[in-house]
């Protein structure tokens, strides 16, 4: 009867579970097909990957910007990135020791011309592959491409008094920072006119010559005729002085 009894019991367990009672097991879980690579949480660390977000200093995001991580003793094995609408990017790396180092690429456009800046890491150290690291970006002012104007005089009755020489440059359309406001540089002897922010400009020149204040007439590549204001470009001149505005100037006729 014991015995009876015990197979009767575990018959009744049995058919439980196929009626779906409260001893019904789980279903085996579905094959997994292949695998997507999950995104990466911001600030999240995974290994082999190095992430982050490419930003404004004001703290907008920055699309289509090409984040790159260098092995630091295997030049050849280099890995990109490119963010997304939300600055964000993701670089795999080769499974290989040793450190890795961050840097990146963005385009810049002005009128029709594109120069190109390079961006370092907030955090410009070098990271163990096998860790994976967050390397954040911000774009700044200095990052942009900069522009020296060379500046000429048109023959030899030209009086110039460098030392009092100001410049004027007003942005036909935003330069290379999008900006659209006019400002002033000095002629420093030895040096010219440096650091100029890339872009199309109308310039003006004024100098003090004998106590006078004078208001110098100008000419460039882009409007040889002189006048007071000049429209005037940076050009990439890669087999000369780099990226330059080339102005002529005379005194007021």
């Amino acid at each position: 009867m014991r015995s009876t009894q015990l197979i009767l019991t575990a018959f009744a367990l049995l058919t439980l579970s196929a009626c779906g009672g409260s001893a019904t097991s789980q279903p085996a879980p579905a094959s997994p097909g292949p695998q997507q690579p999950a995104p990466t949480a911001p600030g999240a660390v995974s290994a082999w990957t190095m992430t982050g977000t490419v930003k404004t200093e004001a703290g907008e995001p920055l699309a289509g910007v090409r984040v790159f991580a260098d092995h630091t003793a295997f030049y050849n094995m280099n890995a990109e990135g490119v963010t997304d609408a939300q600055g964000r990017y993701t670089v795999a790396l080769a499974h290989q020791p040793g450190s890795w180092a961050a840097g990146a690429y963005m385009n810049l456009k002005v009128g029709e011309q594109t120069f190109e800046a390079r961006l370092k890491p907030n955090d410009d150290t070098s990271f163990d592959g096998s860790k994976g690291a967050v390397r954040d970006f911000t774009f700044k002012a200095s990052d942009a491409p900069a522009g020296k104007v060379n500046t000429y005089i048109a023959h030899s009755n030209v009086e110039l008094d460098y030392d009092t020489l100001v410049f004027t440059f007003t942005p036909d359309g935003p330069n290379v920072m999008g900006s659209t406001t006019p400002f002033t540089r000095p002629f420093v002897d030895g040096y010219g006119v440096q650091n100029v922010p890339l872009g199309r400009y109308r310039v003006s020149a004024v100098h003090v010559l004998n106590g006078t204040r004078q208001q110098l007439l100008l000419s460039s590549d882009d409007q040889e005729e002189f006048a007071t204001s000049v429209l005037a470009l940076f050009h990439d001149n890669h087999d000369r002085y780099g990226i330059t505005m080339e102005l002529s100037l005379k005194n007021p006729e």
